[in-house]
């Protein structure tokens, strides 16, 4: 049955390929994102420039779909280099996570970035015979059946860390379960997050003695090893905007920028006596223009001031804009990749986008590396433990309305205790969570010959 199962699997891709290839070819003639490495990840000729010398076997394949997967990964892979001396394949989906691996391992001579091939079984079977790994590792949760089960046949050990599955995505695999029983078959390892994805991971068919809750790899996130001269483009940011309060709403979506706009205009009328400082920086760079035009309008109407983060570091950190003395709110664009962190280090509150709308949540963690409070949608799917942990300790808010909004930044701007309670309990949450990338990988040792 699985022999019968995985060919009618590989017909339906054969059949839907020309179809899917002239999408993406029309995906690149317009420029749209989901084009990017189209030809990395489906052509074979593609993979040539990973190829060692010789025939010699080993290798670490390790797949991080973007770049929140990549930034959990980090730690881990620095560990891991510290222990093996095998050449590192880092595998990603994204534009954003390629270009993020690419600059962030280009001096290091033995890993090697590229796009994640897609499952057909040519593309599948080309790379493995390129790179011909002794180990597969997956960060969080991608299953692909012709992968997972070509690895199997080459006795290549397939392992997930970091691993959770989605409500969706689990309801998906038990309603077809007769097809993936054979895929989750094939995973030999799983290091889990939490409790709960331990029990879906069994219910799908991994062994028990096969999974393991080892913790969260994000809370070992090394600020300082993220962003390019972070420390020094904050105390330039913070030379700025001292004279006071700094808002930060980071990796929004649409909709999301027009809350907190509607919220900050409300904390504008009430605080006419003081500087607001709101940095908006969407998830997505191919939105830039899209709300540059909607902060413009929006603070037009709202007696607000506005630029973009690029032109304040194009004038040298000397931007007209800014020399104005009359107190007042500025909204600036963060229309800058990889900026974000040092603009949560200099802040004195974050909304967490992604929340909002129906998203799954982005990365709530990462303004409690700086002490900072963190607010958030209910939309948190990807962090609901880790959300419940925030609210729990009293680190950070839920919001849903732009009322919702506009109290949490009232409270985490002005009520000190509330500030200092704030920083001091996320600090701690993410001081008792460090340590799961040691465990992983004492784990994942066993598996390296």
């Amino acid at each position: 049955m699985r022999i019968i199962l995985f060919v009618f699997y590989n017909i339906v891709l054969f059949l839907i390929s020309p179809f899917f290839i002239i999408l993406l070819t029309l995906l690149v003639l317009i420029k749209n994102k989901r084009s990017v490495g189209f030809l990395d990840k489906i052509f074979p000729f593609a993979f040539k420039r990973l190829r060692r010398s010789g025939n010699e076997t080993g290798g670490i394949w390790i797949h991080a779909v973007s770049l929140g997967e990549l930034r959990a990964s980090v730690n881990f892979i620095k560990l891991l280099r510290n222990r093996v001396n095998e050449p590192i394949y880092v595998s990603v989906t994204t534009k954003t996570g390629f270009d993020f691996a690419d600059s962030f391992y280009k001096n290091d001579k033995n890993i090697y970035v590229f796009y994640f091939p897609y499952d057909f079984h040519f593309s599948i079977g080309r790379i493995l015979r390129v790179i011909k790994p002794s180990l597969f590792i997956s960060v969080e949760t991608e299953i692909w059946p012709n992968l997972f089960n070509m690895l199997g046949k080459n006795n290549i050990p397939v392992i997930i860390l970091n691993a959770r599955i989605s409500d969706g995505s689990y309801r998906n695999y038990l309603y077809f379960r007769f097809f993936f029983k054979y895929v989750f078959e094939k995973i030999d390892l799983v290091l889990c997050i939490s409790e709960q994805y331990r029990n879906k991971f069994l219910n799908l068919g991994v062994k028990e003695e096969n999974i393991h809750k080892t913790g969260n790899m994000k809370f070992d996130l090394n600020i300082i090893d993220m962003a390019v001269d972070m420390n020094d483009k904050a105390r330039s940011l913070k030379g700025i905007f001292n004279k006071g309060k700094i808002i930060v709403a980071g990796s929004t979506h649409k909709g999301e920028e027009s809350l907190i706009l509607n919220s900050v205009a409300e904390l504008n009328e009430s605080r006419k006596d003081e500087n607001i400082f709101l940095f908006i920086a969407p998830r997505h760079p191919e939105r830039f223009g899209e709300v540059y035009s909607l902060i413009k309008n929006y603070a037009k109407d709202h007696d607000m001031n506005y630029c973009r983060l690029s032109s304040i570091y194009s004038s040298g950190y000397n931007a007209d804009i800014l020399k104005d003395n009359k107190p007042g709110t500025i909204v600036i664009l963060v229309d800058m990749l990889g900026e974000l962190l040092a603009i949560y280090g200099i802040c004195d509150v974050a909304f967490v986008g992604g929340s909002i709308v129906d998203a799954g949540g982005h990365n709530i963690l990462e303004p409690l590396f700086f002490g900072k409070p963190v607010v958030f949608g209910r939309h948190v799917e990807n962090f609901s433990e880790i959300a419940g942990e925030i609210i729990e300790i009293k680190a950070g808010k839920i919001v849903e309305t732009p009322k919702d909004v506009y109290n949490a930044l009232i409270e985490y701007l002005y009520n000190e205790n509330a500030i200092k309670e704030a920083n001091k309990r996320g600090l701690d949450l993410i001081s008792q969570n460090r340590g799961s990338s040691l465990k992983n990988l004492n784990y994942i040792m066993n598996y390296i010959k």
